[in-house]
């Protein structure tokens, strides 16, 4: 069995949910990211996925924040992740993904941060385990959440939570910021390893950027990594927390996505 490859739904914007299966499936990964809408129907979403040959590889959560001190938001930041993981289940997705509150780059008091994203994540975890649902928690960059920037950290989370359930969601666009080698990150999470994001130190395709991506794919061999290679890039513009870039970001987000595959399957091709 080859590695899966995959991509991410969310940077196609508002566009119907057809319309990007149909690209995933012309394009010819395996599966795709989809987005944590708990109001969808799970199983209406799994026969439309089959109805394109695609997998759920993962599932990307809202912006909801696990780690907050004040009770009520974080209870309900919970209960959504305690509700994605049934949705998920329902849907047939291999995993889903955990992470911090986007937007949340500073903490009043870290001890107290880093103790309640622990309670939070273990809370979830045991759900995890009863459903038989695999966890990545994604490692983001300090523009983004304090909390988890490095694969390090990601270590050390999950020697806190200690679920046999829970691994690491490493993104090479987050790594080229945080990581002095995105390379040894790789090799440290190693067999916790269990999402792999690909996209250029500009967040575009494989090549238009600086980072070194082939040698970080051949790290992954390196390291034994089973889980897939899915493709994250967004169009080119301002404003990294909106996908919509202008009246021609499909274009751009879709020629980024065939550039990176077309490079991924060169570099199988060049490993087998």
């Amino acid at each position: 069995m080859g590695r899966e490859y995959g991509l991410c739904l969310w940077p196609f914007g508002d566009i119907e949910l057809e319309r990007r299966l149909e690209f995933a499936q012309e394009l010819g990964v395996d599966g795709v990211e989809v987005q944590g809408d708990i109001t969808a129907n799970p199983k209406e979403l799994q026969e439309l996925l089959k109805t394109y040959n695609l997998k759920a590889l993962s599932v990307t959560p809202d912006n909801v924040d696990i780690s907050s001190t004040k009770d009520e938001i974080r209870n309900q930041a919970v209960q959504y992740f305690l509700d994605l993981l049934d949705w998920a289940k329902e849907l047939g997705s291999d995993r889903i993904c955990l992470h911090g509150d986007v937007g949340k780059v500073a903490g009043v008091n870290s001890d107290n941060d880093w103790s309640l994203l622990v309670q939070s994540t273990k809370e979830i975890m045991q759900k995890a385990e009863e459903l038989d649902m695999p966890v990545v928690f994604e490692v983001l960059n300090r523009y983004e959440n304090h909390q988890v920037i490095t694969a390090k950290e990601a270590k050390k989370l999950l020697d806190d939570v200690q679920s046999s359930h829970l691994s690491i969601l490493l993104d090479a666009y987050h790594m080229n910021i945080e990581e002095s080698s995105p390379v040894q990150a790789l090799k440290e999470a190693g067999k916790d390893l269990g999402v792999y994001h690909i996209a250029d130190s500009n967040r575009q395709a494989i090549g238009r950027g600086h980072a070194d991506l082939k040698k970080q794919v051949e790290a992954l061999d390196e390291i034994g990594y089973q889980g897939p290679i899915i493709m994250e890039m967004m169009a080119e513009g301002p404003n990294p927390f909106t996908p919509i870039k202008g009246e021609n970001y499909l274009v751009s987000i879709k020629e980024n996505y065939q550039v990176s595959f077309q490079r991924l399957k060169e570099w199988e091709a060049i490993r087998a």
